[in-house]
Protein backbone atom coordinates (compact mmCIF):
# COMPACT_ATOMS: atom_id res chain seq x y z
CA UNK A 1 0.00 0.00 0.00
CA UNK A 2 1.49 3.37 -0.91
CA UNK A 3 2.42 5.79 1.83
CA UNK A 4 0.28 8.95 1.74
CA UNK A 5 1.91 11.64 -0.35
CA UNK A 6 2.23 15.25 0.81
CA UNK A 7 -0.27 17.74 -0.45
CA UNK A 8 -1.81 20.98 0.70
CA UNK A 9 -3.17 20.35 4.19
CA UNK A 10 -6.94 20.47 4.40
CA UNK A 11 -8.41 23.32 6.39
CA UNK A 12 -9.47 22.38 9.87
CA UNK A 13 -11.60 24.00 12.47
CA UNK A 14 -10.23 25.94 15.38
CA UNK A 15 -10.25 24.25 18.77
CA UNK A 16 -13.57 24.51 20.59
CA UNK A 17 -12.29 27.28 22.85
CA UNK A 18 -10.96 29.26 19.91
CA UNK A 19 -7.37 29.04 21.09
CA UNK A 20 -4.72 27.72 18.71
CA UNK A 21 -2.33 25.37 20.46
CA UNK A 22 1.09 24.66 19.00
CA UNK A 23 2.00 20.99 18.57
CA UNK A 24 4.18 19.35 21.18
CA UNK A 25 7.78 18.66 20.22
CA UNK A 26 7.24 14.95 20.95
CA UNK A 27 4.32 14.81 18.49
CA UNK A 28 6.35 16.59 15.81
CA UNK A 29 9.22 14.18 16.37
CA UNK A 30 6.91 11.17 16.21
CA UNK A 31 5.31 12.28 12.95
CA UNK A 32 8.69 12.99 11.36
CA UNK A 33 10.05 9.60 12.40
CA UNK A 34 7.00 7.75 11.12
CA UNK A 35 7.28 9.57 7.79
CA UNK A 36 10.99 8.70 7.53
CA UNK A 37 10.25 5.05 8.27
CA UNK A 38 7.59 4.94 5.55
CA UNK A 39 4.84 3.82 7.93
CA UNK A 40 1.38 3.89 6.41
CA UNK A 41 -0.90 5.41 9.03
CA UNK A 42 -3.28 8.29 9.58
CA UNK A 43 -5.07 10.26 12.28
CA UNK A 44 -8.29 8.51 11.45
CA UNK A 45 -10.95 10.53 13.30
CA UNK A 46 -11.68 13.90 14.90
CA UNK A 47 -9.63 15.79 12.31
CA UNK A 48 -11.81 18.84 13.00
CA UNK A 49 -9.93 19.25 16.30
CA UNK A 50 -6.58 17.86 15.27
CA UNK A 51 -4.77 20.78 16.93
CA UNK A 52 -5.95 19.41 20.26
CA UNK A 53 -4.42 16.04 19.47
CA UNK A 54 -1.12 17.56 18.35
CA UNK A 55 -0.90 19.62 21.53
CA UNK A 56 -1.57 16.67 23.84
CA UNK A 57 -5.04 17.77 24.96
CA UNK A 58 -6.76 14.91 23.11
CA UNK A 59 -5.54 11.43 22.28
CA UNK A 60 -3.75 10.66 19.03
CA UNK A 61 -6.20 8.31 17.28
CA UNK A 62 -3.97 6.58 14.75
CA UNK A 63 -4.92 3.88 12.28
CA UNK A 64 -1.84 1.88 11.26
CA UNK A 65 -1.47 -0.50 8.36
CA UNK A 66 -1.30 -3.97 9.85
CA UNK A 67 1.89 -4.93 8.02
CA UNK A 68 3.56 -1.74 9.26
CA UNK A 69 2.64 -2.27 12.91
CA UNK A 70 6.06 -3.71 13.97
CA UNK A 71 7.90 -0.73 12.46
CA UNK A 72 5.34 1.64 13.98
CA UNK A 73 5.87 0.20 17.45
CA UNK A 74 9.64 0.37 17.01
CA UNK A 75 9.45 4.07 16.13
CA UNK A 76 7.28 4.79 19.15
CA UNK A 77 9.67 2.88 21.41
CA UNK A 78 12.58 4.94 20.05
CA UNK A 79 10.60 8.08 20.89
CA UNK A 80 10.19 6.93 24.49
CA UNK A 81 6.61 5.66 24.36
CA UNK A 82 5.48 2.94 26.78
CA UNK A 83 2.63 0.54 26.13
CA UNK A 84 -0.17 0.13 28.68
CA UNK A 85 -3.27 -2.02 29.11
CA UNK A 86 -6.65 -1.06 30.60
CA UNK A 87 -7.06 -2.57 34.05
CA UNK A 88 -10.53 -3.89 33.23
CA UNK A 89 -10.69 -6.65 30.65
CA UNK A 90 -13.94 -5.25 29.29
CA UNK A 91 -12.05 -2.17 28.09
CA UNK A 92 -9.46 -4.18 26.16
CA UNK A 93 -10.29 -4.32 22.47
CA UNK A 94 -8.51 -6.60 19.96
CA UNK A 95 -6.46 -4.61 17.48
CA UNK A 96 -6.29 -1.52 19.71
CA UNK A 97 -3.06 -0.51 21.47
CA UNK A 98 -2.45 2.22 24.05
CA UNK A 99 0.95 3.90 24.28
CA UNK A 100 2.14 6.87 26.31
CA UNK A 101 5.07 9.19 25.77
CA UNK A 102 6.43 12.13 27.76
CA UNK A 103 7.03 15.46 26.06
CA UNK A 104 10.35 16.63 27.48
CA UNK A 105 9.65 20.37 27.28
CA UNK A 106 6.25 20.35 29.00
CA UNK A 107 6.13 17.03 30.84
CA UNK A 108 2.80 16.29 29.14
CA UNK A 109 1.93 12.62 28.76
CA UNK A 110 0.82 11.97 25.17
CA UNK A 111 -1.62 9.11 24.65
CA UNK A 112 -1.47 7.26 21.33
CA UNK A 113 -4.61 5.20 20.72
CA UNK A 114 -3.32 3.03 17.87
CA UNK A 115 -5.54 0.71 15.85
CA UNK A 116 -4.54 -1.88 13.31
CA UNK A 117 -8.23 -2.30 12.53
CA UNK A 118 -11.17 0.08 12.25
CA UNK A 119 -12.96 -0.95 15.43
CA UNK A 120 -16.14 1.01 16.15
CA UNK A 121 -19.03 0.99 18.57
CA UNK A 122 -20.24 2.18 21.91
CA UNK A 123 -17.38 2.85 24.32
CA UNK A 124 -18.45 -0.09 26.48
CA UNK A 125 -18.06 -2.76 23.78
CA UNK A 126 -16.44 -1.47 20.55
CA UNK A 127 -18.25 -4.32 18.85
CA UNK A 128 -17.88 -3.76 15.09
CA UNK A 129 -14.86 -3.91 12.81
CA UNK A 130 -15.19 -2.33 9.38
CA UNK A 131 -12.77 -4.22 7.10
CA UNK A 132 -11.95 -1.18 4.94
CA UNK A 133 -8.61 -0.18 6.47
CA UNK A 134 -6.54 -0.33 3.28
CA UNK A 135 -8.98 1.78 1.28
CA UNK A 136 -9.23 4.20 4.18
CA UNK A 137 -5.45 4.60 4.32
CA UNK A 138 -5.20 4.81 0.51
CA UNK A 139 -7.45 7.87 0.61
CA UNK A 140 -5.10 9.75 2.96
CA UNK A 141 -3.08 12.85 2.26
CA UNK A 142 -0.55 14.50 4.53
CA UNK A 143 -1.85 17.32 6.66
CA UNK A 144 0.24 19.82 8.55
CA UNK A 145 1.53 16.97 10.74
CA UNK A 146 -0.47 13.80 10.26
CA UNK A 147 -1.75 11.97 7.23
CA UNK A 148 -5.52 12.44 7.30
CA UNK A 149 -8.26 10.52 5.49
CA UNK A 150 -10.31 11.99 2.69
CA UNK A 151 -13.31 13.75 4.25
CA UNK A 152 -15.67 11.45 2.33
CA UNK A 153 -14.13 8.35 3.94
CA UNK A 154 -14.00 9.88 7.38
CA UNK A 155 -17.62 11.02 7.12
CA UNK A 156 -18.80 7.63 5.84
CA UNK A 157 -17.21 5.88 8.82
CA UNK A 158 -18.43 8.58 11.21
CA UNK A 159 -22.01 7.84 10.18
CA UNK A 160 -21.59 4.22 11.26
CA UNK A 161 -19.80 5.24 14.49
CA UNK A 162 -22.63 7.55 15.49
CA UNK A 163 -25.29 4.96 14.73
CA UNK A 164 -23.55 2.38 16.92
CA UNK A 165 -23.19 4.87 19.78
CA UNK A 166 -26.53 6.69 19.63
CA UNK A 167 -28.90 4.74 17.38
CA UNK A 168 -30.02 1.96 19.71
CA UNK A 169 -32.97 1.76 22.11
CA UNK A 170 -30.69 1.26 25.11
CA UNK A 171 -28.79 4.45 24.24
CA UNK A 172 -32.12 6.29 24.43
CA UNK A 173 -32.99 4.65 27.76
CA UNK A 174 -29.67 5.76 29.23
CA UNK A 175 -30.07 9.27 27.86
CA UNK A 176 -27.30 8.84 25.27
CA UNK A 177 -29.23 9.18 22.02
CA UNK A 178 -28.29 12.82 21.40
CA UNK A 179 -25.01 13.84 19.83
CA UNK A 180 -22.49 15.62 22.01
CA UNK A 181 -21.22 19.07 20.99
CA UNK A 182 -17.95 17.63 19.71
CA UNK A 183 -19.71 14.98 17.64
CA UNK A 184 -22.06 17.53 16.07
CA UNK A 185 -19.13 19.81 15.28
CA UNK A 186 -17.28 16.90 13.67
CA UNK A 187 -20.35 15.87 11.66
CA UNK A 188 -20.95 19.38 10.33
CA UNK A 189 -17.25 19.95 9.65
CA UNK A 190 -16.92 16.81 7.50
CA UNK A 191 -20.26 17.31 5.76
CA UNK A 192 -19.17 20.78 4.65
CA UNK A 193 -15.93 19.40 3.15
CA UNK A 194 -17.15 16.18 1.55
CA UNK A 195 -18.05 16.04 -2.14
CA UNK A 196 -21.58 14.57 -2.31
CA UNK A 197 -20.92 12.45 -5.39
CA UNK A 198 -17.66 11.08 -4.00
CA UNK A 199 -19.31 10.47 -0.63
CA UNK A 200 -22.03 8.39 -2.27
CA UNK A 201 -19.42 6.42 -4.21
CA UNK A 202 -17.46 5.70 -1.02
CA UNK A 203 -20.56 4.51 0.84
CA UNK A 204 -21.80 2.33 -2.01
CA UNK A 205 -18.33 0.87 -2.71
CA UNK A 206 -16.88 0.43 0.76
CA UNK A 207 -19.96 0.17 2.96
CA UNK A 208 -22.17 -2.06 0.80
CA UNK A 209 -23.67 -3.68 3.92
CA UNK A 210 -25.24 -0.33 4.75
CA UNK A 211 -25.91 1.15 1.33
CA UNK A 212 -26.49 4.76 0.39
CA UNK A 213 -30.22 4.84 1.14
CA UNK A 214 -29.92 3.83 4.80
CA UNK A 215 -26.66 5.69 5.38
CA UNK A 216 -27.94 8.98 3.93
CA UNK A 217 -31.26 8.68 5.78
CA UNK A 218 -29.39 8.38 9.08
CA UNK A 219 -27.00 11.16 8.11
CA UNK A 220 -29.86 13.52 7.31
CA UNK A 221 -31.66 12.66 10.57
CA UNK A 222 -28.55 13.57 12.53
CA UNK A 223 -27.88 16.78 10.62
CA UNK A 224 -31.46 17.96 10.99
CA UNK A 225 -31.61 16.88 14.65
CA UNK A 226 -34.77 15.00 13.77
CA UNK A 227 -37.16 13.75 16.48
CA UNK A 228 -35.83 10.92 18.63
CA UNK A 229 -38.05 8.27 17.03
CA UNK A 230 -36.82 9.23 13.55
CA UNK A 231 -33.17 9.19 14.59
CA UNK A 232 -33.51 5.84 16.33
CA UNK A 233 -35.33 4.26 13.39
CA UNK A 234 -32.60 5.42 10.99
CA UNK A 235 -29.81 4.47 13.37
CA UNK A 236 -31.19 0.96 14.00
CA UNK A 237 -31.14 0.22 10.27
CA UNK A 238 -27.43 1.10 10.09
CA UNK A 239 -26.69 -0.94 13.23
CA UNK A 240 -28.55 -3.95 11.85
CA UNK A 241 -26.70 -3.62 8.53
CA UNK A 242 -23.29 -4.11 10.17
CA UNK A 243 -24.38 -6.87 12.58
CA UNK A 244 -22.50 -9.49 10.56
CA UNK A 245 -19.25 -7.59 11.25
CA UNK A 246 -19.67 -7.67 15.03
CA UNK A 247 -17.70 -9.59 17.66
CA UNK A 248 -20.83 -10.27 19.72
CA UNK A 249 -24.35 -11.18 18.69
CA UNK A 250 -26.78 -8.23 18.94
CA UNK A 251 -28.48 -9.51 22.10
CA UNK A 252 -25.13 -10.15 23.81
CA UNK A 253 -23.81 -6.74 22.78
CA UNK A 254 -26.92 -5.01 24.12
CA UNK A 255 -26.63 -6.87 27.43
CA UNK A 256 -22.94 -5.97 27.71
CA UNK A 257 -23.62 -2.30 26.96
CA UNK A 258 -26.34 -2.03 29.56
CA UNK A 259 -24.46 -3.97 32.21
CA UNK A 260 -21.22 -2.08 31.77
CA UNK A 261 -22.90 1.32 31.73
CA UNK A 262 -24.41 0.56 35.12
CA UNK A 263 -21.28 -1.07 36.51
CA UNK A 264 -18.80 1.50 35.21
CA UNK A 265 -21.08 4.37 36.15
CA UNK A 266 -21.38 3.06 39.71
CA UNK A 267 -17.62 2.71 39.99
CA UNK A 268 -16.99 6.19 38.66
CA UNK A 269 -19.75 8.14 40.42
CA UNK A 270 -20.12 6.25 43.70
CA UNK A 271 -16.73 4.60 44.24
CA UNK A 272 -14.76 7.34 42.46
CA UNK A 273 -12.84 4.69 40.48
CA UNK A 274 -11.84 5.97 37.08
CA UNK A 275 -10.74 3.99 34.06
CA UNK A 276 -6.97 3.63 34.18
CA UNK A 277 -4.27 1.54 32.59
CA UNK A 278 -1.23 -0.38 33.75
CA UNK A 279 2.15 -0.35 31.97
CA UNK A 280 2.86 -3.48 29.95
CA UNK A 281 6.37 -3.38 31.44
CA UNK A 282 4.87 -3.91 34.90
CA UNK A 283 4.32 -1.81 37.97
CA UNK A 284 6.96 -0.03 40.00
CA UNK A 285 7.72 1.21 43.49
CA UNK A 286 8.80 4.86 43.36
CA UNK A 287 10.27 6.21 46.60
CA UNK A 288 10.79 9.89 47.39
CA UNK A 289 13.26 10.44 50.21
CA UNK A 290 14.57 13.63 51.77
CA UNK A 291 14.90 15.52 55.01
CA UNK A 292 12.31 17.92 56.37
CA UNK A 293 12.07 21.01 54.19
CA UNK A 294 13.26 19.19 51.06
CA UNK A 295 9.83 19.26 49.41
CA UNK A 296 8.93 15.57 49.60
CA UNK A 297 5.20 16.15 49.87
CA UNK A 298 5.24 18.49 46.86
CA UNK A 299 7.11 15.99 44.70
CA UNK A 300 4.98 13.04 45.82
CA UNK A 301 1.78 14.96 45.11
CA UNK A 302 3.11 16.20 41.76
CA UNK A 303 4.15 12.72 40.64
CA UNK A 304 0.84 11.20 41.71
CA UNK A 305 -1.27 13.85 39.98
CA UNK A 306 0.78 13.39 36.80
CA UNK A 307 0.61 9.58 36.74
CA UNK A 308 -2.92 9.09 38.07
CA UNK A 309 -4.56 10.46 34.92
CA UNK A 310 -3.66 7.55 32.65
CA UNK A 311 -2.16 4.97 35.03
CA UNK A 312 -3.30 2.96 38.03
CA UNK A 313 -1.35 4.84 40.72
CA UNK A 314 -1.39 4.69 44.52
CA UNK A 315 0.31 6.88 47.12
CA UNK A 316 1.50 5.46 50.44
CA UNK A 317 3.42 6.94 53.36
CA UNK A 318 5.93 4.29 54.42
CA UNK A 319 7.11 6.47 57.27
CA UNK A 320 3.62 6.48 58.79
CA UNK A 321 1.94 3.18 57.94
CA UNK A 322 -1.60 2.35 59.10
CA UNK A 323 -1.53 1.03 62.64
CA UNK A 324 -2.12 -2.65 63.21
CA UNK A 325 -4.04 -4.04 66.18
CA UNK A 326 -0.73 -5.03 67.79
CA UNK A 327 0.54 -1.48 67.33
CA UNK A 328 -2.54 0.03 68.98
CA UNK A 329 -2.43 -2.41 71.88
CA UNK A 330 1.31 -2.12 72.54
CA UNK A 331 1.67 1.63 72.08
CA UNK A 332 -1.60 2.34 73.84
CA UNK A 333 -0.55 0.31 76.84
CA UNK A 334 2.92 1.83 76.90
CA UNK A 335 1.50 5.35 76.68
CA UNK A 336 -0.81 4.69 79.63
CA UNK A 337 2.08 3.25 81.62
CA UNK A 338 4.29 6.23 80.86
CA UNK A 339 1.63 8.70 81.92
CA UNK A 340 1.23 6.75 85.13
CA UNK A 341 4.95 7.12 85.78
CA UNK A 342 5.62 3.37 85.46
CA UNK A 343 8.29 3.73 82.76
CA UNK A 344 10.80 6.32 83.93
CA UNK A 345 13.75 7.28 81.71
CA UNK A 346 11.90 6.65 78.43
CA UNK A 347 14.21 7.07 75.44
CA UNK A 348 13.33 8.95 72.24
CA UNK A 349 12.98 6.91 69.06
CA UNK A 350 16.46 7.93 67.91
CA UNK A 351 18.47 8.48 71.10
CA UNK A 352 21.88 10.06 70.98
CA UNK A 353 24.88 8.43 72.65
CA UNK A 354 24.52 10.84 75.54
CA UNK A 355 20.90 9.80 75.94
CA UNK A 356 21.23 6.01 75.81
CA UNK A 357 24.74 5.75 77.37
CA UNK A 358 25.14 2.25 75.91
CA UNK A 359 22.57 0.92 78.32
CA UNK A 360 20.11 -1.72 77.18
CA UNK A 361 16.67 -0.12 76.79
CA UNK A 362 13.63 -1.59 78.47
CA UNK A 363 11.37 -4.23 76.97
CA UNK A 364 8.56 -1.71 76.44
CA UNK A 365 10.80 0.54 74.34
CA UNK A 366 11.96 -2.42 72.24
CA UNK A 367 8.36 -3.56 71.73
CA UNK A 368 7.45 -0.05 70.61
CA UNK A 369 10.14 -0.14 67.92
CA UNK A 370 9.22 -3.67 66.85
CA UNK A 371 5.55 -2.89 66.18
CA UNK A 372 6.62 0.19 64.20
CA UNK A 373 8.96 -1.95 62.08
CA UNK A 374 6.31 -4.65 61.65
CA UNK A 375 3.73 -2.14 60.41
CA UNK A 376 6.22 -0.72 57.90
CA UNK A 377 7.05 -4.22 56.68
CA UNK A 378 3.34 -5.01 56.34
CA UNK A 379 2.75 -1.88 54.28
CA UNK A 380 5.82 -2.66 52.17
CA UNK A 381 4.38 -6.13 51.48
CA UNK A 382 1.14 -4.53 50.29
CA UNK A 383 3.11 -2.08 48.13
CA UNK A 384 5.00 -4.93 46.49
CA UNK A 385 1.81 -6.83 45.80
CA UNK A 386 0.28 -3.80 44.14
CA UNK A 387 3.40 -3.24 42.02
CA UNK A 388 3.37 -6.92 41.10
CA UNK A 389 -0.11 -6.44 39.66
CA UNK A 390 1.05 -3.53 37.51
CA UNK A 391 0.27 -0.59 39.79
CA UNK A 392 2.61 2.40 40.09
CA UNK A 393 3.12 3.06 43.81
CA UNK A 394 4.57 6.39 44.90
CA UNK A 395 6.03 6.21 48.41
CA UNK A 396 6.46 9.22 50.66
CA UNK A 397 9.63 8.21 52.58
CA UNK A 398 11.17 4.75 52.53
CA UNK A 399 13.27 2.76 55.02
CA UNK A 400 16.90 2.92 53.82
CA UNK A 401 20.25 2.19 55.40
CA UNK A 402 21.45 5.71 54.62
CA UNK A 403 18.59 7.33 56.54
CA UNK A 404 18.63 6.28 60.19
CA UNK A 405 16.89 9.26 61.77
CA UNK A 406 13.58 8.81 59.97
CA UNK A 407 12.57 5.32 58.82
CA UNK A 408 15.42 2.89 59.34
CA UNK A 409 16.05 0.34 62.11
CA UNK A 410 16.19 2.04 65.51
CA UNK A 411 17.91 -0.68 67.54
CA UNK A 412 21.31 -0.92 65.87
CA UNK A 413 23.00 0.81 68.77
CA UNK A 414 21.72 -1.63 71.41
CA UNK A 415 24.65 -3.47 73.11
CA UNK A 416 23.57 -7.07 72.54
CA UNK A 417 26.30 -8.54 74.72
CA UNK A 418 24.67 -6.94 77.75
CA UNK A 419 21.09 -7.63 76.65
CA UNK A 420 18.79 -10.32 77.99
CA UNK A 421 17.65 -13.17 75.68
CA UNK A 422 14.25 -11.47 75.30
CA UNK A 423 15.83 -8.12 74.42
CA UNK A 424 18.09 -9.79 71.86
CA UNK A 425 15.09 -11.48 70.24
CA UNK A 426 13.18 -8.21 70.05
CA UNK A 427 16.16 -6.44 68.49
CA UNK A 428 16.66 -9.26 65.98
CA UNK A 429 12.96 -9.23 65.06
CA UNK A 430 12.99 -5.46 64.50
CA UNK A 431 16.06 -5.62 62.30
CA UNK A 432 14.67 -8.61 60.32
CA UNK A 433 11.56 -6.58 59.57
CA UNK A 434 13.64 -3.79 58.04
CA UNK A 435 15.94 -6.23 56.22
CA UNK A 436 12.87 -7.73 54.51
CA UNK A 437 12.04 -4.37 52.89
CA UNK A 438 13.48 -4.53 49.36
CA UNK A 439 14.92 -1.40 47.71
CA UNK A 440 12.47 0.61 45.58
CA UNK A 441 12.49 0.35 41.79
CA UNK A 442 12.98 4.11 41.48
CA UNK A 443 14.64 6.08 44.26
CA UNK A 444 14.53 9.87 44.23
CA UNK A 445 16.60 11.63 46.88
CA UNK A 446 15.82 15.29 47.51
CA UNK A 447 19.03 16.84 48.80
CA UNK A 448 18.98 20.29 50.38
CA UNK A 449 21.52 21.84 52.74
CA UNK A 450 20.44 21.97 56.40
CA UNK A 451 20.40 25.77 56.62
CA UNK A 452 17.94 26.03 53.74
CA UNK A 453 15.81 23.28 55.25
CA UNK A 454 15.68 25.09 58.60
CA UNK A 455 14.60 28.32 56.90
CA UNK A 456 11.85 26.52 54.98
CA UNK A 457 10.45 24.93 58.14
CA UNK A 458 10.75 28.08 60.25
CA UNK A 459 7.66 28.44 62.36
CA UNK A 460 6.59 24.86 61.56
CA UNK A 461 9.20 22.60 63.16
CA UNK A 462 12.05 23.52 65.51
CA UNK A 463 15.53 23.82 64.03
CA UNK A 464 16.94 21.18 66.41
CA UNK A 465 14.45 18.71 64.88
CA UNK A 466 14.89 19.68 61.20
CA UNK A 467 18.65 20.17 61.03
CA UNK A 468 19.94 16.68 61.92
CA UNK A 469 17.42 14.89 59.69
CA UNK A 470 18.27 17.13 56.75
CA UNK A 471 22.00 16.90 57.44
CA UNK A 472 21.89 13.10 57.38
CA UNK A 473 20.38 12.99 53.89
CA UNK A 474 22.65 15.80 52.71
CA UNK A 475 25.84 14.07 53.88
CA UNK A 476 24.90 10.49 52.96
CA UNK A 477 26.85 8.63 50.29
CA UNK A 478 24.33 7.59 47.65
CA UNK A 479 26.93 6.00 45.37
CA UNK A 480 25.89 2.54 44.28
CA UNK A 481 22.34 2.93 45.58
CA UNK A 482 20.85 3.60 42.15
CA UNK A 483 19.31 6.76 43.53
CA UNK A 484 18.79 9.87 41.48
CA UNK A 485 19.90 12.71 43.73
CA UNK A 486 18.03 15.94 42.98
CA UNK A 487 19.07 19.40 44.07
CA UNK A 488 16.03 20.30 46.15
CA UNK A 489 17.29 23.86 46.62
CA UNK A 490 15.99 24.61 43.10
CA UNK A 491 12.51 26.03 42.56
CA UNK A 492 9.84 23.42 43.25
CA UNK A 493 8.70 23.33 39.61
CA UNK A 494 12.20 22.47 38.41
CA UNK A 495 12.61 19.72 41.00
CA UNK A 496 9.26 18.22 40.03
CA UNK A 497 10.14 18.33 36.32
CA UNK A 498 13.40 16.46 37.00
CA UNK A 499 11.57 13.95 39.15
CA UNK A 500 8.99 13.25 36.45
CA UNK A 501 11.68 12.83 33.81
CA UNK A 502 13.59 10.43 36.03
CA UNK A 503 10.53 8.33 36.83
CA UNK A 504 9.47 8.11 33.20
CA UNK A 505 12.97 7.08 32.08
CA UNK A 506 12.98 4.24 34.60
CA UNK A 507 9.50 2.81 34.03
Amino acid sequence: MPTPTPTTPPPHADPPDGEHRPPLALVEQLCARLREAGVAYCHWKSTDAIDLSASGVNDLDLLVHRRHLPVFLGVLADCGFRQALPTRRGRRVPGVLHLYGRDAATGTLVHVDAQAQLVLGDDTTKNVRLPVEEAYLDSCRHGALFPVPAPEFELAVLGVRLALKHGTWDAAVFGLAALGPGERRELEYLTARADPAELRRVVDTWLPWVGWADWSRHHRALLDDAPLATRLAAGRRVVAAVADLARHRPAVDTALRCGRRVQWGFRQVVLRQHSVKRPVGGGAVVAVVGGDGAGKSTVVSGLADWLQGPFDTRVVHLGKPPRSVANVVVKGGVTVARRAGLLPGWLPNHPTAAEHRDAVPGTAWLLWQLVTATDRRRLHRRVRRLAGRGVLVVCDRFPLEQVTLMDGARTRWVPLEAASPLARRLVAAEQRAYAAIAPPDVLLVLRVDPDTAVLRKHGVDPAEFVRPRSAEVFAADWTGSGALVLDAAQPAADVLAEARAAVWARL
